[in-house]
């Protein structure tokens, strides 16, 4: 195949490392299984920028992207509006949507199942006419990360331990909010502190993310209480994997869900990225909207 590839220099795994002998390393990988491959490092907005010129191009038949979730979310984003397929080396602290694909975690093993993976569609989320690939949350995520931001971390276990202080912080003093919903033209009105939308259902025993990106779905999660105390052992249950098994959270599988909060915008992550929406916030899935490398036989 002929690949681009996009390395964001700035990916928090890249931190300590040397991001040139890194990129030269995962082009010997590709080009030892045949693959033409155009290297290009870029720094934060640098890599997004590029990574929109290539797929805009659409010059290459498949383009890799080794960056953090924003970054592999902003690719996906545009690889779905150009066709150009995706691989995706996860250089991120969560990783979510790389494990879904049955991607390694390794930077070297990533290289080497990508280069013998083969061409899959899978499904992406839409809310309000903007992709994402994992989720959109209301509530409790969007205001940890805006508390996180505060706080200085240097490197990826800085930042697991920033997440910590920040969950800390919001579960002590957790948000309300009452939202009318339209799950599948359903209706249903809720408080809650959190409201998560993923693309797919998620699975069980680990962390969430979802077993299987072809299903043609939204998964639909409301936390049932305030209380700090539940909304700390709601958080375990999910890192755990344990999302269906608990009282503390109703959940739903839908194609499309309408979301009412009081005001007229909300402040929303998606995909990690703090985003303001304007209401109601509209969610649809577009099956089979994205193609990418995926592990598992097929190459060239």
């Amino acid at each position: 195949m002929n690949l681009t590839l996009v390395l964001n220099r700035k990916a928090g795994t890249l931190r300590g490392r040397d991001p040139d002998e890194v990129l030269r390393a995962l082009v010997e990988i590709f080009r030892a299984h045949g693959h033409t491959v155009k290297p290009e490092i870029h720094a934060g907005h640098g890599a997004v920028a590029a990574i929109l010129r290539i797929c805009e191009a659409k010059s290459c038949d498949a383009l890799v992207v080794g960056g953090g979730d924003g970054t592999v979310s902003a690719a996906a984003a545009a690889a779905a509006k150009s066709g150009v397929a995706l691989g995706i080396l996860p250089l991120g602290t969560m990783n979510l949507f790389a494990r879904s694909l049955g991607i390694p975690l390794d930077l070297a093993g990533a290289a080497e199942a990508l280069a013998t993976a083969r061409m899959e569609k899978v499904d992406i989320g839409v809310v309000n006419g903007r992709t994402f690939i994992h989720h959109v949350t209301l509530g409790l995520h969007p205001r940890l990360i805006r508390v996180r931001e505060r706080l200085q971390y240097a490197s990826r276990l800085g930042k697991l331990w920033g997440s910590m202080q920040a969950w800390w912080i919001v579960l002590r003093h957790p948000p309300r909010m009452a939202v009318r919903m339209l799950i599948d033209g359903r209706s249903v009105e809720r408080r809650t502190a959190a409201i998560v939308i993923t693309n797919n259902p998620l699975g069980e025993g680990h962390l969430p993310y979802a077993d299987d990106l072809r299903q043609g779905a939204l998964g639909v999660y409301v936390a049932t209480s305030r209380r700090w105390g539940d909304l700390l052992q709601l958080t375990a249950r999910m890192i755990l994997g344990g999302v269906y098994a608990t009282p503390l959270l109703e959940s739903w599988t839908a194609r499309e869900v309408e979301i009412w909060p009081r005001t007229n915008s909300v402040s929303a992550s998606v995909d990690g990225e703090i985003t303001p929406l304007e209401s109601p916030l509209r969610c649809s899935v577009r099956k089979g909207g994205l193609t990418v490398l995926r592990p598992g036989g097929g190459g060239r």
